[in-house]
Order: C-alpha cells, then structure tokens, then sequence
C-alpha cells in the first residue's frame, strides 16, 4: 500500500488527539497506516520533521491576523486544548524550527506597531511562552486525572480560563509600562 504525506499528517495528528505524545512513534503511526516504517521517510525526514508539521496542523485554525495580542493568546490557547499534549508538540516545534508557526509571526507584527523589531520579537515569544505554559500545566493536570493519579477539581477547571486572562491582562499591563520606558 502507498502511503501520502497528506496520510503521514492525518495519522499523526489523530495518534497524537487519541493517544498523546508519548504514543506517537514513527513504527506506531507506520503500523496504523499498515506500511512499513522506512515508508514514511520518503515523506518526512524525520520525527522532528512529522512534530513540525503536525504542530502547523494543531495551530491550524489560529488566524494569520490575530485582531489584537488578547485574543490571539485566547485563539492559541484554544487551538493547543483541541489537541492532547498540543502545547508540549507546539513548544517542542517552537524550538526546534520557529520560524514555522503561525502565533509567534502573527503576534511580532502586532507588537511591531508598537515596539522596534527587537522588542516585539521579545513580547510575542513571552506571550506565546506564557501561553504554552499555561496550557502545558492543564494537560498535565487533564492526564493525572485520567490515570487517576489526582482527583478532578471541577473549581479549578472552571477558574482555568479566568486565570489564564489575567495572567494574559498582567503580561500586556507590563509591557504597555515597558513601552512608556522605552
């Protein structure tokens, strides 16, 4: 059976949503697709490649125009929750090829208004680190719960979005300060 890049990428992304990180193996998504594993290199180098595009794939929905620094947090926020283990891919991709992802550009050119090139490189990565943090910390907590490790905590689950505006709201007071320092 041949096998398409279009293939590779669906199968990892639905590995990854049903599954986690920890199940996404290059012989895992082969033996799901039923071909041999030396079939999905001719697609993709390797698995930091197939993380790279799966990562575009999660944050697939995220607007190549965030209307203003608030709401793309929000948005990114969003696109990470759909996907089991999101956060930890998108970081893992932040780092290894940033250039790629869609929030840190769309966030550099809304902070470009305001700040020299420099500055607005630093304010889109620390909104987009706080982001991933964030979310990172309700996976977690979302996989103790499942494997019964920790109670679930419905309160906290419902001040998650509230708490994460408001550490969003402090990130922005802060740099709208910075600004008037600069």
């Amino acid at each position: 059976m041949k096998v398409t890049r279009a293939q590779i990428v669906d199968g990892a992304y639905e590995l990854l949503r049903e599954r986690g990180l920890s199940s996404l193996s290059m012989r895992r998504l082969a033996l799901d697709l039923g071909v041999q594993p030396g079939a999905l290199y001719y697609h993709v180098a390797n698995k930091q490649e197939l993380l790279a595009v799966v990562a575009a794939r999660v944050l697939a929905d995220f607007p190549a125009s965030p209307a203003d620094p608030r709401t793309a947090a929000q948005d990114l926020r969003a696109a990470l929750l759909r996907v089991r283990d999101g956060a930890e891919v998108v970081s893992f991709v932040q780092a290894y090829r940033p250039d790629v992802l869609t929030p840190t550009r769309a966030l550099n050119r809304l902070f470009a208004e305001r700040f020299d090139a420099r500055r607005a490189e630093w304010a889109a990565r620390t909104i987009v680190h706080y982001v991933l943090g964030f979310v990172a910390e309700e996976q977690n907590r979302a996989e103790l719960v499942r494997a019964r490790i920790v109670d679930d905590e419905p309160a906290q689950e419902r001040e998650s979005g509230e708490a994460f505006l408001f550490g969003v709201d402090a990130i922005l007071s802060g740099l709208s300060e910075k600004r008037r320092e600069w």
